[in-house]
C-alpha cells in the first residue's frame, strides 16, 4: 500500500499548532489584554468612601458643685469620588502608549516566529524532496555499477580484464551502496526535522510537492524600505526610543511644572458637600460628594476654594537624572539607526545570495539540456551499433544526476527567496 502524500501547503497548514507559533500567539493575546485594560483605565474611575467614629459621654462639675453631663456623639461621612485623566501626560495615558507599543512588538514577534517556522518547514520539506530523489538516483547508480561489476567479472573469466579492473568495479559498487545508505539517512533526517518543526509526528508519508520552476526577484529598494520599517529588531528599537523620549518628557515636565493642586468645595463649613480638584503635574481631575452622618443643621453651605503647590528651585540630583535621560535618548536614537543599517545590509546580502542561486539555476538547466543531448546521441549510437546498452545506461544516469542537481537548485532558489522576504520583514 502506497504511503499517503503530503504537500508543502499541507505541511505549512500544520504550523498553526506548532509550539513556537502558539507561544507567540499567546504573547499577542496577553499584550492585547493589557492594552484593553489600559484603554479602560482612561475612562472615569468611580469609588466610594466612608468613615465613622463615636465619642463617649462625659460629666463635668460646675462652680456651684453640680454635675453637668455631656452625651456621647457619633460622627462620620459617606461619599462617592470620581477621577479622570484629562491632560496628555496623565499616568493612564502613558500606560496606554506603553501598552500600544508592547502590542506592536508582540505582533512583530509573532510575524517573525511564523516566518521563521515557515522557512524551517519549507527547508526541511524541500530537503526531503531532494533526498527522495537522491534515494532513487542512488538505486539507479547501484544498478549500473553492479552491472559494470558483472561485466568486468565476465571479461576477467574470458581473459579480457585484469583483477585491477574488477577491483575498481567492485569499489564503485561499494561506493554506490554507501551513497544509497547516506541518501536514505538524509531522507530520514529531513523527515525527523520536519516533524520537530511542526511539533507532531507525520508517519510514513511521501513528499509529493516539487520546487517552483519559475521565480521572480523582488525589487531591492522596496525590500530595503520595508525592512527598515517592519523588521522586529527595528520595531523594538523604535519602542526603546519612544520609551526613552517619554521618560525624558516626564522628567522635563516634573522640573518645569509645579506640583500644583487647585480645589473647590461647596457645602457646610465643617465637612461634606460637593468638591472638585485638579492636579497639574499628575494631569488628573477629581470630583466627589460627601454626606456627613451627623449633619450640622446650623451650618450654612458655602463655597471654599483653595490652591496649594510646591516647586523645586534647585536639585542637583534632578539635573543629573535629566542629563542621563537625554543621554539615553541619544543612545537609543543611535541604536535605531544602527539597527536599520544592519537590517538593510542583511537584505542586500540575501538579495545577492538570491541572484547567485538564480544564476546557478540557469547553469543547472543548461546541464540538463546537455545531458539530454548526450543521452539522445548515445541511443542513436546504440541503434547504429557503435555503442553498447551500458553506454546508454550511463547516459541515462548522467541525465538523472543533472535533473537531480536542477531539482536541488530550484529548491535552493525557493528557500533563498523565502529568506530574502523574511529579511525584509515578510510579505506586506
Amino acid at each position: 500500500m502506497a504511503a499517503p502524500g503530503l504537500t508543502l501547503d499541507a505541511a505549512l497548514a500544520l504550523l498553526a499548532q506548532a509550539p513556537s507559533v502558539r507561544g507567540a500567539q499567546l504573547s499577542v493575546q496577553v499584550a492585547q489584554a493589557n492594552l484593553d485594560a489600559a484603554r479602560t483605565a482612561l475612562g472615569l474611575t468611580v469609588s466610594v468612601s466612608g468613615n465613622a467614629s463615636y465619642s463617649g459621654g462625659s460629666a463635668s462639675t460646675t462652680a456651684d458643685g453640680t454635675s453637668d453631663p455631656t452625651g456621647g456623639s457619633v460622627s462620620g461621612s459617606a461619599g462617592v469620588n470620581l477621577s479622570l485623566g484629562v491632560l496628555p501626560w496623565s499616568s493612564n495615558a502613558a500606560a496606554l502608549q506603553s501598552a500600544q507599543r508592547s502590542l506592536t512588538l508582540a505582533r512583530a514577534r509573532l510575524s517573525e516566529t511564523q516566518r521563521t517556522a515557515r522557512l524551517n518547514v519549507a527547508q526541511q520539506y524541500l530537503a526531503a524532496v531532494v533526498a527522495t530523489r537522491d534515494v532513487a538516483l542512488a538505486a539507479q547508480t547501484l544498478t549500473l555499477r553492479t552491472r559494470a561489476l558483472q561485466v568486468a567479472q565476465a571479461q576477467q573469466q574470458d581473459g579480457n580484464a585484469t583483477a585491477q579492473t574488477v577491483l575498481s568495479a567492485q569499489a564503485a559498487v561499494q561506493t554506490a551502496q554507501a551513497a544509497q545508505v547516506q541518501a536514505q539517512a538524509s531522507l530520514d533526517a529531513a523527515r525527523l526535522n520536519l516533524e520537530a518543526a511542526l511539533g507532531r509526528s507525520l508517519g510514513d508519508v511521501e513528499f509529493v510537492s516539487v520546487p517552483a520552476k519559475t521565480f521572480d526577484l523582488p525589487d531591492l529598494p522596496v525590500l530595503v524600505a520595508q525592512a527598515r520599517a517592519a523588521r522586529r529588531e527595528v520595531i523594538a528599537a523604535q519602542n526603546d526610543l519612544a520609551a526613552a523620549q517619554d521618560a525624558l518628557a516626564t522628567m522635563r515636565r516634573d522640573q518645569t511644572l509645579p506640583d500644583l493642586t487647585a480645589s473647590l468645595r461647596y457645602g457646610p463649613a465643617g465637612s461634606g458637600g460637593l468638591s472638585t480638584s485638579l492636579n497639574l503635574k499628575q494631569g488628573t481631575l477629581g470630583a466627589g460628594y460627601t454626606v456627613p452622618l451627623a449633619a450640622d443643621t446650623g451650618s450654612a453651605n458655602r463655597v471654599v476654594a483653595s490652591i496649594s503647590g510646591s516647586y523645586v528651585v534647585y536639585s542637583p540630583s534632578a539635573r543629573a537624572q535629566l542629563s542621563a535621560a537625554e543621554a539615553l535618548v541619544t543612545q537609543t536614537t543611535l541604536t535605531l539607526s544602527v539597527t536599520q543599517q544592519e537590517v538593510e545590509l542583511d537584505v542586500r546580502q540575501r538579495y545577492a545570495a538570491a541572484q547567485t542561486a538564480l544564476l546557478t539555476l540557469q547553469a543547472r538547466t543548461t546541464q540538463v539540456t546537455l545531458a539530454q543531448s548526450a543521452l539522445e546521441a548515445a541511443r542513436a549510437r546504440l541503434t547504429a551499433g557503435t555503442a553498447t546498452a551500458d553506454d546508454a545506461a550511463a547516459a541515462e544516469l548522467s541525465l538523472a544526476q543533472a535533473q537531480r542537481d536542477l531539482l536541488e537548485a530550484r529548491a535552493t532558489v525557493q528557500t533563498t527567496l523565502i529568506q530574502l522576504q523574511n529579511a525584509a520583514g515578510g510579505l506586506q
